[in-house]
């Protein structure tokens, strides 16, 4: 059983009354990989990137759910998310 590791990612700063908002995520290492994953283990099917000698797993799972979280679906995942097109080409 790999550990399950926790992520808590700032999505918008507080600011007045508004208290903020943050995302959170769960990560694991598996077969030399760092996988994003829910709370108990099993992978999310938002990727996997490999993981480097010498690297740090918490700096990739974090870069993985902002990714995720900005560009995965292309869907904003809450009523007030921001809107992502994509580019256009001409």
């Amino acid at each position: 059983m790999t550990d399950v590791h926790k992520i808590t990612l700032q999505v918008r700063a507080p600011r007045g009354s508004f208290h903020g908002r943050v995302e959170i995520g769960y990560w694991c290492v598996a077969d030399n990989f760092v996988v994003l994953c829910d709370e108990n283990g099993r992978p999310t099917g938002d990727g996997k990137r490999l993981l480097n000698e010498g690297g740090d797993p918490k700096v990739i799972a974090t870069a993985m759910l902002k990714s995720s979280r900005r560009y995965g679906n292309s869907r904003p995942s809450g009523f007030n998310d921001r809107l992502v097109y994509q580019k256009l080409k001409y």
